[in-house]
């Protein structure tokens, strides 16, 4: 339990992060531009964004494929891949933490030297891999977040958890990412290793699981803070149990089914209860 307890305290870390960020990016997106330059759609509100992304996401998985099976010979684009989108979303983090104590422009700039010298020091360190991977989910959920109203990123988590469980269960494409991903250490899960009654144990959770539920919470953040606290509680205790059955069954299951599920039972639940 003490690697479940682990991945559990990394989702917390990344959540709050996340929410944290997303809360500085809304208070300056009308003035900075910078900061409006990281929402995606132009209209934030219309269903059809959900759509929109989902294409992106079923793109780039057909893109993974191909560069999975070609691996041997372009082993440096999942390099540069994850150098960038590491150094890219952690400076969005490392920006809405310097605002506190400066300008725009300087956090800004600082924000993003920052996110280069993490990505460059995660090549270096493998160590950190844990701590660019929260860094870097809190700041791919705060773009999504911002993009998208309540509505679109609800139906965007609903094909999100349909795309997950086809790709474990009926693909089993997903599997294969994980297991490559493993093997190559990449920053794309978070990692609990340990020793558990003189076996080497280890849990890894996909920085995926970490993005939909910070999405969510960001997204409706100008609804109520409250709607984040509920969106928040129902994605933690969902992962709880997760992990917990995974753990115990030692099986293979996707996490965003019940990890949606979770997140929208105690919105609606928060919602009926008048508290939004």
């Amino acid at each position: 339990m003490q690697l479940v307890s682990k991945i559990v305290l990394l989702f917390i870390i990344s959540q709050i992060l996340g929410v944290f960020t997303g809360y500085v990016v809304f208070q300056d997106y009308a003035e900075n531009p910078y900061v409006s330059s990281l929402v995606v759609t132009t209209d934030s509100s219309n269903p059809a964004n959900a759509f929109l992304f989902g294409l992106y996401v079923l793109v780039g998985a057909v893109v993974m494929i191909i560069l999975i099976k070609m691996f041997k010979l372009y082993d440096f684009i999942f390099q540069a891949m994850e150098f960038f989108l590491i150094a890219a979303a952690s400076s969005i983090v490392f920006y809405s933490v310097i605002r506190f104590a400066a300008g725009y422009e300087i956090s800004m700039i600082a924000g993003i030297i920052l996110g280069f010298c993490l990505s460059g020091i995660r090549r270096l360190v493998p160590g950190l891999k844990n701590t660019a991977a929260v860094l870097a989910t809190a700041g791919v959920g705060v773009i999504f977040g911002i993009s998208l109203a309540p509505l679109p990123a609800i139906l965007f988590l609903i094909f999100l958890s349909v795309y997950d469980y086809v790709a474990v269960f009926i693909t089993k494409h997903m599997v294969d990412f994980a297991d490559f991903i493993i093997k190559k250490d990449l920053a794309f899960t978070v990692t609990a290793k340990g020793v558990i009654e003189g076996k080497q144990r280890r849990i890894d959770l996909g920085t995926g699981d970490l993005i939909a539920p910070v999405i969510f919470e960001v997204s409706v953040l100008p609804l109520s803070p409250v709607a984040t606290l509920f969106v928040f509680a129902g994605g933690l205790i969902s992962l709880a149990v997760f992990l917990f059955l995974v753990w115990k069954k030692k099986v293979v299951l996707p996490a965003l089914p019940p990890l949606v599920f979770g997140m929208l039972l105690f919105f609606f639940l928060g919602m009926l209860l008048g508290f939004y």
